[in-house]
């Protein structure tokens, strides 16, 4: 597992998330909307979606949906 999408739109969860998945060594791309995560989701180039349960234009649920149609990608949700 190398390549992650975090889809979440508070910048200080962000900041620490970003810290730490990269020190571990592993790559991140950040999507602050559900839109944002639709223009980014690509079959295979992903290991791991990590996504953020209310964001403010749908769902980590809605998101998850979506990856399930084409991928058994590992998910975690994410909330405050």
């Amino acid at each position: 597992m190398k390549q992650i999408l975090l889809v979440e739109d508070d910048l200080s969860l962000i900041n620490g998330l970003s810290f730490a998945v990269k020190k571990a060594g592993y790559e991140l791309d950040v999507a602050h909307t559900k839109s944002e995560a639709d223009e980014m989701w690509e079959d295979g180039k992903y290991d791991l979606a990590v996504l953020d349960v209310s964001l403010p234009d749908g769902s980590g649920f809605d998101i998850c949906k979506s990856i399930r149609q084409t991928s058994k990608m590992p998910v975690m949700f994410l909330t405050a």
